[in-house]
């Protein structure tokens, strides 16, 4: 039952649902780019840097 003429109502009816957040990732040729550990700012220090030389001094 609508109680208005708008073409709005129906839409103002319906449940919200949660859109998909947009992909966060770094641009591409950066030093980030390809980093699992991006959360939009670079590091102070770059893990993927730091994970290399953990791996490679064992």
């Amino acid at each position: 039952m609508n109680f208005t003429s708008s073409p709005f109502e129906r839409m103002m009816k319906e449940k919200p649902r949660p859109k998909a957040p947009a992909e966060n990732s770094p641009p591409r040729g950066s030093a980030c780019y390809g980093c699992c550990y991006w959360w939009g700012i670079a590091c102070v220090s770059c893990y993927k840097e730091l994970l290399k030389a953990e791996a490679g001094g064992r």
